[in-house]
């Protein structure tokens, strides 16, 4: 194995014998033939890849794809069927909160006693103790039995523990979900930390957003097969189109409704050189309806791609169909570089606030004008679609990802996200001297 690596698999397979009832195990187990009265089922298929140490790498799929089988398979909890699972490192395992606990014991001596799961002496717990109790910070519930405590606490303690004895490998599954948004920013922030002490991180999570912003690279499962793995954007990007296609494929199956009247347009379009689009990736196309062009217009209606924040501009997409679309949606997402949205507009949650119809061998031109919110000073991607359905049942047509960078200058905002424009009002009251 390389020393560069905390994690290899290779050609991992996992099955597991499911029975129809106990009887048909015990006849298994008596049988004198050695006939089989079980199915195999594979948990995991043919698993390749490898985590660089220092990496914070993203796991991710639908319920029952074979992710908790294997970081089983990783912390060595289970066994693989076939193939090599190869671990450079100690590993701290937030895979079931407050595994290994004693619920009758004090948060203090469950730290003590995971400490010594994990290795550590009592004098080597001792070091930690002031920081895993600052970072759980439970009050004096940290002197109560944890049975307790309410599962935001569980958490707290559960994660501080982990997080805090500086393991070489720290693998997360969905741990961060109950606890509140405070302590998952927090945790969120230590992850950022780990990166810099060149600590590996195994990450899985259902919030695909988290996942781009705190993955570089990611492995995609279904059905215990491997489907990509990657840079965290691409493959989040193609696994959220997926979950739209299967969302689509429902939708066409089960609605039998007729199209109600849409909002029609009754502007004239100005055919003109449009810009030619550039893109770096195609994630859903239609034969039938392509995205032709794209761009940023500022208040005099020139294209420009450095934005000031306050200021109006207008996102215009240009797209041809070779059918009719009766119920239409286009919008476009704003993210930052590392994949975080920061803004998803369509036609119908803003603007019109109902669909629209096109005809088939068209050329249509939908413009979105706003107020550039106050963003934070950096450079950002736009990415364009055109949908068919209504706002809870819909199906993605085309999305092209990244089709437009943009740039944004806001004067006096570099830290948050977003700059907020208050009112304030200062009250003040004089205190007379005794």
């Amino acid at each position: 194995m390389n020393n560069d690596l905390s994690i290899e698999v290779k050609d991992l397979v996992k099955v597991y014998n499911l029975y129809n009832s106990s009887a048909d195990r015990l006849k298994e187990i008596f049988s004198i033939r050695g006939k089989k009265f079980h199915d195999n089922y594979y948990a995991l298929n043919g698993i390749n890849f490898s985590v660089k140490k220092g990496e914070t790498f993203g796991i991710i799929g639908t319920n029952g794809a074979g992710k908790s089988t294997l970081l089983k398979l990783i912390t060595g909890v289970a066994t693989p069927t076939e193939g090599a699972v190869n671990v450079n490192g100690k590993i701290s395992a937030l895979l079931e909160l407050g595994a290994g606990f004693n619920k009758d014991y004090t948060g203090i001596e469950n730290i003590y006693l995971n400490g010594t799961m994990m290795g550590y002496s009592r004098e080597e717990m001792k070091q930690r103790i002031d920081s895993i109790v600052e970072f759980a910070d439970i009050g004096d519930f940290i002197y109560q039995p944890v049975k307790t405590y309410s599962s935001g606490m569980f958490a707290r303690l559960a994660f501080a523990v982990a997080i805090n004895i500086e393991p070489e490998i720290l693998i997360v599954d969905e741990a961060l979900s109950v606890g509140d948004v405070f302590f998952q920013n927090k945790c969120y922030k230590k992850f950022e930390e780990l990166r810099e002490k060149n600590i590996t991180v195994i990450f899985v999570s259902h919030d695909i957003g988290t996942v781009k912003q705190l993955c570089s690279r990611v492995l995609w499962l279904e059905h215990g097969i491997q489907q990509m793995v990657g840079d965290s954007v691409e493959v989040c990007n193609e696994y959220s189109n997926s979950i739209l296609k299967k969302r689509a494929k429902e939708f066409e199956k089960n609605n039998n409704t007729e199209f109600k009247e849409s909002v029609s347009i009754t502007k004239e379009l100005k055919l003109e050189d449009y810009p030619e689009i550039t893109y770096t990736n195609e994630s859903i196309l239609d034969e039938n309806v392509k995205i032709i062009s794209s761009f940023i217009s500022d208040h005099n209606g020139k294209r420009v791609s450095s934005c000031l924040a306050g200021e109006k501009y207008t996102i215009s997409i240009v797209f041809s169909t070779k059918r009719d679309i009766p119920e239409c949606i286009a919008g476009f997402v704003i993210e930052t570089v590392k994949g975080l949205w920061v803004i998803n507009c369509n036609s119908i949650a803003s603007g019109l606030k109902d669909t629209f119809s096109v005809k088939k061998d068209t050329i249509n031109k939908i413009d979105f004008t706003f107020q550039m919110p106050k963003l934070v000073n950096g450079d950002y991607v736009v990415g364009v679609a055109i949908s068919e359905g209504s706002v809870l049942d819909f199906k993605v047509l085309t999305w092209l990802y990244n089709v437009l960078y943009m740039q944004i200058t806001n004067v006096g905002n570099n830290d948050g996200i977003l700059q907020l424009d208050t009112n304030i009002e200062i009250y003040s009251k004089g205190v007379e001297n005794e």
